[in-house]
């Protein structure tokens, strides 16, 4: 269990040890606040010699934070936690490099159930990093039913093109996903530094009074700032899809927070305003199809359309393409075949009136143990006459193919 959050300021530097969680984020704002405004430093140090856990949610408003007061003229610099494994978290998080680019370099964290934090600040950036989180979860949740991945999408894509549209944020927005494959939770960040929710609402709906009754408009159905540019269901939505689900929904924003969990809504103020909007979602999808329930707006089921039709779609209603090349980060072990494996398993549940075709093209080698986890693993789970119907292999070389070949074989022979 994480120990409290511990604070102290020393001349330009802030001491955090102990837990950073959403409960006491705020708390580290008003220091830097404190240093910045009140005391007029223009160069902080944030220590976390001794932080013991920090968590995607307040790590994410944190960074949005700095980021909004280095573009007002403030240097930062980070000092990173004792421990190796938490030093680690926020290098491969992204974090240490959004608090002080200049130390730290972009993270480079490739693992397949996670996508680090990601900076979008136009149309174009938002759609790639939201594609990147669909294929990380396409790639790392077995078993994910077509409408459950359109539900996470949706709820992602409308709350990110909320920073655009609505927030005025100067540093756009922050990204991050976590996807907890062992518990079959798929966990979403979203950060700004910008006008905040309830100011957002107010510009047009004067008879909002407070920060906490703004919240609580948020997640009704059909409440937006302006209804020319968006129809007011991107929150709703998002929030119906963590509560069908089981999961977990939290707004803070400006001097309020919502937050649901374990069946319970609660929206409270806050002595201490964000900058901003931080969204933590969480859905569960261990029961299939559950997520698509959740996208009713006026009475009626909502299906969009999303990165698997756009991604794996190429013309031929009767197929899906599936480019190797394109999906998998190398060929030489069972790690790397391990998510290539879910997506092609994902994609004949999603899709099962279609074959998948699976294009070897300028794929010049394969390890025996990727061949293996791949297909030879994919044709225990479906069997022999259901892969057949269902996969096509094209564009291999000699030597691809018989590696393939041979681990089918063997897999076939073991039956296991």
């Amino acid at each position: 269990m994480a120990q409290m959050l511990g604070l102290q300021s020393d001349g330009n530097t802030v001491y955090v040890s102990g837990g950073l969680g959403l409960g006491d984020f705020r708390r580290v704002l008003a220091a830097l606040h404190n240093l910045t405004v009140k005391r007029g430093y223009e160069d902080i140090v944030l220590d976390f010699t001794l932080c013991t856990a920090a968590y995607a949610g307040p790590m994410l408003a944190l960074c949005a934070d700095v980021m909004r007061l280095r573009k007002e003229g403030v240097d930062f610099f980070l000092r990173l936690p004792e421990s190796a494994r938490l030093a680690n978290l926020f290098r491969n998080s992204g974090w240490a490099h959004l608090i002080s680019p200049m130390e730290y370099e972009a993270s480079r964290f490739r693992g397949y159930g996670r996508v680090p934090a990601v900076q979008f600040n136009t149309p174009a950036e938002q759609q790639d990093v939201v594609n990147r989180l669909m294929d990380a979860t396409l790639g790392s949740m077995e078993g994910l039913e077509r409408s459950d991945l359109q539900a996470i999408e949706w709820s992602i894509n409308e709350i990110t093109d909320n920073v655009l549209v609505h927030s005025e944020s100067s540093v756009g927005g922050l990204v991050m996903l976590v996807n907890q494959s062992f518990r079959r939770r798929v966990e979403f960040v979203v950060a700004d530094a910008g006008l905040g929710v309830p100011n957002t609402l107010r510009t047009t709906r004067s008879e909002i009074r407070s920060d906490t009754e703004a919240l609580e408009r948020a997640i009704r159905e059909g409440i937006t700032r302006d209804i020319s540019v968006g129809q007011g269901n991107g929150l709703h939505g998002s929030f119906q899809v963590a509560r069908v689900s089981n999961g977990f929904f939290h707004i803070h924003s400006n001097a309020a927070h919502l937050d649901y969990s374990k069946g319970n809504l609660r929206i409270r103020s806050d002595t201490i305003p964000l900058n901003g909007t931080t969204i933590v979602g969480c859905m569960d999808c261990s029961r299939p199809a559950a997520l698509g329930e959740a996208l009713r707006f006026g009475g009626r089921f909502h299906e969009p359309l999303g990165y698997t039709d756009f991604h794996f779609e190429q013309g031929d209603p009767e197929e899906l393409m599936f480019v190797v090349k394109e999906e998998a980060q190398s060929y030489g072990s069972r790690v790397a075949g391990t998510p290539v494996r879910i997506k092609l398993a994902n994609l004949i549940n999603m899709y099962p009136k279609q074959r998948v075709v699976v294009d070897f093209e300028d794929v010049p080698l394969v390890s025996s143990s990727f061949a293996d986890e791949v297909l030879g693993k994919l044709f225990v789970q479906l069997g022999p006459l259901r892969f057949m119907r269902v996969i096509d292999i094209r564009n291999t070389s000699e030597t691809v193919r018989e590696l393939l070949e041979r681990a089918i074989l063997q897999r076939s022979k073991t039956g296991a």
